[in-house]
């Protein structure tokens, strides 16, 4: 049999077909791989900025899930509650509309808004039951929704659009122990302190309601400068001296605490087991006026008349132990002594969400103060 063999030219062709072929192979899995990435990148990108929408529709909403029928001591009921967080989140969610490109933009069926509850938030299990204190928004965007994430490469065996939704949970933290300003911030904390037993029982017991809103008030009243009486609140001072410095009081009053009013960057804690100690008096001081004026400011804010106070459980002692507190609008403040200075203060309870405060899950929750935590 004759064998046949291929000239040196002909080998060579074959060579170079083969070579070409595996670049061609090569550069076509390699843009394949590009197109792969640059879709993947797409998707984080929209991943995270629908993330960040759920974060903030969740942190700003959950404040309304606070049950105004406890600041009248009455049970709660939340229905109310959960229709406000709903409206919220889609006030917010039009108003992001009218900001967002058209292909970002959420239609109210992409929102989910449940209500639930967050035990502790060291383990944030959140379970869908009351009494609300957290609030989960989750976001869809889905492939065959009206306004879908569309793939950056499409086409060429890759899907149109992909089906992303991400979940934000923001949480009501009401364990409150003490408070940490900052340099910028303070905290609206009012060097008052009120007798427990005075807020919890003779207030809802007084039955006084000034202004008629439901909310029962409570008179925090100091001893008279010239002698003897009855006091349910006492002077504090802050920045835990002994004895009591007067002079920064009505700047305290208006103003709030900083790091600079304490003796230590951390006011607290303030529990009944682990109580914060602070000098004190319960006598109105001889410019009682001075201080009225600084509470009547307080009063008339056209922005913000809520305090946080100090409580202090049963009789007055000097130094004074600090347990807990409440937050109250100041209704007013008045010099009723006559001719001795005595100080009176109408406060009435209040929420207060504020981000200086500091907690501790193995505390008993606080009705009045609240931290906003973001928990998944």
């Amino acid at each position: 049999m004759t064998s046949r063999r291929l000239r040196p030219g002909r080998k060579r062709a074959n060579r170079r077909g083969a070579l070409t072929f595996l670049v061609l192979l090569f550069l076509m899995t390699g843009a394949f791989l590009v197109m792969l990435v640059l879709n993947w990148i797409w998707l984080v990108l929209n991943n995270r900025d629908i993330q960040r929408r759920s974060d903030i529709l969740a942190l700003s909403a959950v404040e309304r899930l606070l049950d105004e029928q406890l600041l009248e001591d009455r049970a709660g009921q939340q229905w109310d509650d959960k229709v406000q967080a709903e409206d919220s989140v889609d006030w917010m969610r039009r108003a992001n509309n009218r900001v967002a490109p058209a292909t970002s933009r959420l239609d109210s069926k992409n929102v989910t808004v449940i209500p639930g509850r967050v035990a502790s938030v060291e383990s944030p299990v959140f379970f869908s039951e009351t009494p609300y204190n957290a609030l989960r928004v989750e976001l869809h965007r889905y492939a065959t929704g009206p306004n879908p994430v569309l793939m950056l490469m499409r086409g060429f065996g890759f899907d149109e659009a992909a089906d992303i939704t991400t979940v934000g949970v923001a949480c009501l933290d009401s364990r409150v122990v003490g408070f940490r300003p900052t340099s910028t911030v303070a905290t609206p904390l009012a060097p008052l302190a009120i007798q427990a037993s005075a807020w919890f029982a003779d207030r809802p017991a007084g039955g006084t309601d000034s202004n008629l809103n439901n909310m029962l008030e409570l008179d925090v009243v100091l001893q008279p400068f010239g002698g003897p009486g009855l006091a349910n609140g006492a002077l504090v001072d802050v920045g835990q001296g002994r004895p009591l410095n007067l002079r920064g009081i009505p700047n305290l009053v208006r103003t709030g605490i900083l790091p600079s009013d304490l003796a230590d960057p951390f006011f607290g804690p303030a529990t009944p087991e682990s109580p914060l100690s602070l000098g004190a008096s319960n006598t109105s001081p001889s410019d009682t006026d001075v201080i009225v004026k600084a509470f009547d400011e307080v009063a008339n804010d056209a922005v913000d008349s809520r305090r946080i106070f100090p409580l202090y459980q049963g009789p007055f002692l000097q130094p004074l132990n600090v347990v807990g507190f409440v937050a109250a609008s100041v209704v007013s403040a008045r010099n009723i002594g006559g001719t001795d200075d005595q100080l009176c203060v109408t406060v009435e309870p209040a929420f207060l969400v504020h981000f200086t405060a500091e907690t501790d899950p193995g505390v008993p929750e606080n009705i009045y103060i609240h931290k906003i935590r973001l928990v998944q």
